[in-house]
């Protein structure tokens, strides 16, 4: 098994703005078995981003491992995850 890295500001926008953005990067996640996610450069993912970001990870098969995360969108994704939890029904 091998660690497949995808740089994200290669490949996407350096601002992710939308749920559907996350949808089309677990696509590419979801092919690997372990992947390193690099956010080096990304500096703002909206809340919508964020919440299918989280969902799409819950149900992942995938190990994620992110790294080069800003602060900010650490942040915003413990808070969304935190929601997430209260609210999921399968969780």
């Amino acid at each position: 098994m091998t660690e497949y890295t995808l740089k994200l500001k290669e490949k996407y926008p350096r601002k992710l703005g939308t749920g559907p953005t996350a949808k089309k990067i677990f696509k590419e996640i979801n092919e690997h078995e372990e992947i390193i996610l690099d956010f080096e450069d990304i500096k703002f993912m909206s809340r919508s981003f964020a919440q299918e970001y989280t969902v799409q990870k819950y149900y992942s098969n995938s190990k994620i491992t992110e790294i080069n995360m800003d602060i900010s969108i650490e942040k915003l994704l413990e808070v969304v995850k935190k929601d997430f939890e209260k609210t999921c029904l399968k969780c």
